[in-house]
């Protein structure tokens, strides 16, 4: 199992890539350039740092709400286990507790086949009807506002942020129903996210064909441990079936008024 400082600096040099960094010592302050949805804009603890948000409390509130976002935190619990106590005491709540669970390729799984079912794999090549698909998709399938048309500038954002990680588009009998992606390797690590079923096609096995084919093609690529985050046990038990092991917690910190979940994966 990857440490949790090999874990949390996967995260961190991945958000990098995707999004705008915005240092503000001992955190950097991650923004999706369109997207003001809060869990495509956080914040993570600088490597090597003891972070302490009292003393950057307010100008960290200000450059959320300069850019139209709410404050979130995101970070793995035993990379940082005094941080949500200094959270506390500034007002942030805790708003998620995902479950981090690991996998490495000799203990990958084959789940139960779904008849009828197929999967599409995305690359930065790939034409922005199937990201338009993806993305809106994943809007319904999360219950995410704003799950109306997708625009152009969306849809090319996910293929071209996506580097060397791919995305899955999951058809049932031609309809678009799921989708997953693991994201830029680094370090031999990747993450399984995103993945997400839109509600009728629940519990048919669909997360489960999906993460097997995100994890069995990052293995395929030389990938040599995949971390994903479950959202509650149930979630567990979905990525268990398919090998993934506890690892611990990664903890999400808010504003009160803004709680919010990310797994609908069944």
């Amino acid at each position: 199992m990857p440490s949790p400082r090999r874990v949390q600096s996967y995260f961190r040099r991945v958000a990098k890539r995707q999004y705008d960094a915005v240092p503000l010592p001992p955190f950097t302050l991650f923004f999706h350039p369109t997207d003001p949805l809060p869990w495509l804009n956080y914040a993570i603890p600088d490597a090597d740092a003891t972070p302490d948000v009292g003393p950057v409390a307010a100008a960290l509130r200000a450059a959320f709400a300069a850019r139209g976002r709410v404050p979130r935190f995101e970070f793995l619990e035993a990379f940082a286990p005094s941080l949500p106590a200094s959270l506390a005491a500034e007002g942030f709540t805790e708003a998620a507790r995902p479950l981090l669970m690991t996998l490495e390729a000799g203990d990958l799984r084959e789940p139960p086949a779904v008849p009828g079912l197929t999967i599409e794999v995305l690359t930065p090549r790939s034409p922005l009807e199937s990201a338009r698909n993806f993305v809106s998709v994943q809007r319904r399938a999360f219950g995410m506002p704003g799950a109306g048309p997708v625009s152009e500038a969306d849809a090319s954002w996910m293929v071209t942020s996506l580097g060397d990680g791919r995305a899955f588009l999951a058809f049932l009998d031609g309809e678009p129903v799921g989708t997953g992606m693991f994201t830029h390797p680094l370090d031999g690590l990747t993450e399984i996210a995103g993945v997400s079923t839109l509600e009728p096609f629940r519990r048919r096995g669909i997360g489960a064909a999906v993460t097997h084919a995100a994890a069995a093609l990052a293995f395929s690529r030389g990938v040599s441990g995949v971390l994903l985050s479950a959202g509650d046990e149930r979630a567990g038990r979905v990525y268990g079936g398919v090998g993934f092991r506890p690892a611990g917690s990664v903890l999400v910190f808010g504003e009160p008024e803004a709680v919010n979940s990310r797994d609908a994966s069944s």
